[in-house]
């Protein structure tokens, strides 16, 4: 037990002490007038490494993360004009932990890559103290989402094995229009610092989710299980939103001055980077319920758009969105294939760091290669914007869920000694049998783009 607290401890104490430093490439700027049509895109990537040394217990970690957008705008008429987002989100985070007789690792994976062609008009309307004003804001939009997570624990106790993963995929496509339209932003912000708007949703989107698991036991026993899931949103419906321009102080590497807005959408969408909106109970990583939530070993979120800063640049239809910061964070699992102690306290703390990483503009041609980077997988070498938050939530999920996880696997494992035998005393109580040798890992499910030691990953 004092083991444990130690371990503990150096979790804790590493989630709140570490700040290490991560970075992402840039280059251009947007530009102030949109042409015919014109193309401007932002987004950053780092990665972080090292370990931690406490008497004879090493914490080690490896994460990388980072989201690029590329838009293309065409003008459609006098009035409108059609925006073209392409967004790539990627999450990758290793930790491992070694103590005396102890190994354990925990690995988390997490791609999306959205497509939209939104319709732009600069005849909606906004509300500033009740009064209404002319905006920018969204007639329709068609948007492809796919989006894919796999995470996995591994655990070796003196010598014998215990481990689980869970891998998830989905896509959703569709498109909704607004009557009127869902204004965004005041065509003129000088003087306005809070405005709101509604309108009518008429969607008609699908998504699919596909899951499978696998408890792999050291006391001889293997679980394993998958599901399907098919959602809809058809409902006409209200969408709400209130818009604040905010004073916010980001070093743009091309110089550019911006205007900072948060938008709040209000409705059954998570809104990312002003203009995709992803139906919210699809959405991988906007802290939805799945019905994978019960076998889940962690989670992480995305940018999910509630209370992202947004940097509007001028445009030949009103302001257009041309860098942001996103948001991400991730939470160790409360319960999952690897037992949850049924009473008293659990050994897993619950925690739910996170941090804002700031975008920067670059240029097309650097967006299109990071966006593969983070789909496929990146090289390793940090770039230029650091974000210390988001370090820390990364390698603070990292650790607790390795320490949690393997906390819950012996408090589990003594009671169930206990009940089992009448014991008084801990770890050191001793099978009849010796320990049964751990499983072997049971048959891949059939979806799957690549095999790693934490089960058959699903990729967008």
């Amino acid at each position: 037990m004092k083991g444990w607290l130690l371990v503990t401890g150096i979790a804790i104490l590493f989630s709140l002490a570490l700040a290490p430093a991560l970075t992402g490439a840039a280059s251009a700027a947007s530009p102030s007038v949109v042409p015919a049509t014109t193309q401007w895109a932002y987004g950053g990537q780092g990665n972080s490494t090292g370990n931690l040394q406490v008497d004879a217990s090493t914490i080690t970690w490896n994460a990388s993360f980072g989201w690029t957008v590329i838009f293309t705008a065409t003008n459609t008429s006098n009035s409108t004009v059609q925006l073209e987002e392409q967004r790539t989100v990627g999450i990758d985070l290793t930790t491992t932990l070694s103590a005396p007789n102890i190994s354990a690792s925990y690995t988390l994976h997490g791609t999306e890559s959205d497509l939209a062609f939104v319709n732009l008009t600069d005849a909606a309307t906004v509300y500033v103290n009740g009064t209404p004003v002319p905006a920018v804001g969204i007639d329709n939009e068609s948007l492809h989402v796919a989006a894919a997570v796999d995470q996995a624990v591994q655990v070796t106790l003196h010598g014998h094995n215990h481990g689980g993963w869970l891998n998830v995929s989905g896509s959703a496509q569709g498109v909704v229009s607004f009557t009127p339209a869902l204004g965004l932003v005041p065509l003129n912000l000088s003087g306005v610092d809070m405005w709101n708007s509604s309108a009518t949703s008429s969607p008609a989107a699908s998504w699919n989710i596909n899951y499978a698991w696998a408890d792999l036991g050291w006391n001889g026993t293997t679980r394993s299980g998958s599901g399907a899931v098919n959602g809809s949103w058809n409902a006409t419906g209200p969408v709400s939103l209130i818009g604040l321009k905010v004073a916010v102080s980001h070093p743009f590497n091309d110089h550019k001055v911006r205007t900072a807005v948060i938008l709040l959408v209000q409705g059954p969408v998570d809104a990312y980077d002003g203009y995709l909106l992803v139906p919210h109970d699809f959405d991988l990583f906007g802290g939805a319920a799945h019905p994978f939530d019960s076998v889940s070993l962690g989670s992480a979120t995305i940018g999910s758009g509630h209370g992202e800063t947004l940097y509007l640049s001028p445009g030949a239809r009103g302001p257009l969105v041309s860098d942001a910061d996103s948001s991400y964070g991730a939470t160790p699992g409360a319960a999952s294939t690897l037992a949850q102690p049924t009473s008293g306290p659990s050994p897993a703390a619950n925690s739910a760091p996170g941090g804002a990483v700031p975008g920067q503009p670059m240029t097309v041609a650097a967006a299109q290669a990071e966006s593969a980077c983070l789909t496929n997988g990146c090289p390793g070498t940090a770039s230029a914007v650091s974000s210390t938050l988001l370090g820390i939530a990364v390698i603070a999920l990292a650790v607790v869920a390795v320490v949690g996880t393997v906390a819950v696997i012996e408090w589990r494992s003594y009671a169930r000694r206990r009940t089992q035998k009448g014991l008084v005393g801990g770890y050191g109580e001793s099978w009849t049998n010796g320990v049964p040798p751990a499983a072997a890992q049971p048959p891949s499910p059939p979806t799957n783009t690549g095999q790693g030691p934490q089960g058959p990953r699903m990729r967008p």
